[in-house]
């Protein structure tokens, strides 16, 4: 048994099973009934194993209908399950809050002469070269470079300047802003979602959440990863659907909301919306997210996901005689790291530091009298600090 927020893979075969059992039943079943592949509920716990879930606005007992309808315990070599769903309209946040300082998650947007346009500020992010951090959100969401965005968006009762737009991508829906010096230091973290970790891989089935302006936090999984066709760059997608399938995941306004697994890690860039329905006045009721897998936005913009404060994952080599053999000096992962990085062994500053990315150091140890293990603390331009790491002298 797993509880919820522990990502188990989908195979892709499910999803044929999960076709074929629907054009078996759903001429059988209401018309308001759903499929998909999920994990079957047993208690309070769910079923490790992904099976086939048919929503039902009614569960009714088998004796109560034909013999035809009944959903067979197995099919093609999954677990069935019949779960009752009556979606209801969820109502919108739509968040036009001022923050200040800025973090993922906010309103934003900018003015031309025949609108205004609205978007979601993604997340803080570093510059590989020298750590220095930007705000990420969607291309399609930011006017021209050099243009100015503000937040909450023009037009809203506290809306001030949040920055200034420094780069979009090219292949990738991305783009980069300066924050303006008025707004403070940008938070690495995300409203309701908390702190973020970095960056990770996705993969189907796991699941995730986002923040955007006009949904707020929903929270969904991974149902499926779209490559870039061959030949072109900049179509790949991640695929996002709430759990149970079906429901809110995102809707118009939310793009460039930061995609994040439930380690703190963000996984995609939201761009789309697909399958949106509304219900008869008009109250959006279901649609699903696409995002932009993370790794080629970060290589494009040439940036990593903003981490604070800096975290230390490894020192090597981690000894004063490993560092000798290799020339004096020793090379610190992790992340969250810029340009005016200092490093201490024991409180004493090492000799030389060089930041060759967010993730990574070069730094030549201080000269201690000492034998034995002593802490190594990471602090950045800002005055933050890392957990302790260890060097043995």
């Amino acid at each position: 048994m797993v509880h919820p927020g522990e990502p188990v893979a989908i195979p892709a075969d499910a999803y044929d099973a999960l076709e074929s059992l629907r054009a078996a039943y759903a001429r059988l079943l209401p018309a308001e009934a759903a499929f998909g592949v999920g994990l079957k509920r047993i208690g309070d716990g769910y079923v490790v194993e992904p099976s086939l879930i048919v929503y039902l606005p009614e569960k009714l007992p088998a004796d109560r209908l034909p013999s035809d309808a009944v959903v067979p315990a197995h099919w093609e070599g999954y677990a069935t399950d019949v779960v009752e769903s009556r979606p209801e309209p969820v109502a919108l946040v739509n968040d036009t809050s001022f923050v200040d300082p800025p973090r993922g998650g906010l309103d934003i947007g900018w003015e031309d002469p025949f609108e205004v346009h609205v978007g979601t500020l993604g997340c803080v992010a570093q510059r590989r070269g020298d750590g220095a951090r930007r705000l990420l959100t969607a291309n399609h969401v930011t006017p021209a470079p050099g243009i100015q965005m503000f937040q909450p968006h023009p037009q809203t009762a506290q809306t001030a300047l949040l920055g200034t737009v420094e780069s979009q991508g090219t292949d990738w829906d991305a783009a980069l802003l300066v924050t303006d010096p008025g707004r403070g230091v940008p938070a690495c973290s995300v409203v309701d979602v908390g702190p973020l970790r970095g960056s990770s891989p996705v993969t189907v089935g796991t699941p995730v959440r986002k923040r955007g302006r006009t949904t707020g936090l929903t929270l969904g999984f991974v149902v499926a990863h779209i490559p870039d066709p061959p030949g072109l760059v900049g179509e790949a997608r991640i695929r996002i659907d709430t759990f149970p399938p079906g429901g809110l995941f995102v809707w118009h306004g939310d793009s460039g909301s930061v995609v994040v697994n439930l380690s703190d890690e963000v996984v995609g860039l939201l761009v789309q919306a697909d399958n949106m329905q509304t219900d008869a006045n008009g109250n959006p009721t279901a649609a699903v997210g696409m995002a932009l897998p993370v790794a080629p936005v970060l290589d494009e913009l040439s940036i990593e996901i903003g981490v604070s404060p800096p975290v230390i994952s490894r020192i090597s080599p981690d000894t004063a005689l490993g560092v000798l053999a290799v020339g004096g000096k020793a090379e610190i992962d992790g992340a969250g790291f810029d340009a005016g990085t200092r490093v201490t062994f024991n409180g004493v500053d090492a000799l030389s530091v060089v930041p060759a990315s967010p993730h990574r150091l070069v730094v030549i140890p201080p000269l201690l009298g000492i034998l034995g293990t002593v802490p190594v603390v990471v602090t950045n331009a800002l005055g933050e600090s890392s957990a302790e790491g260890s060097f043995t002298y």
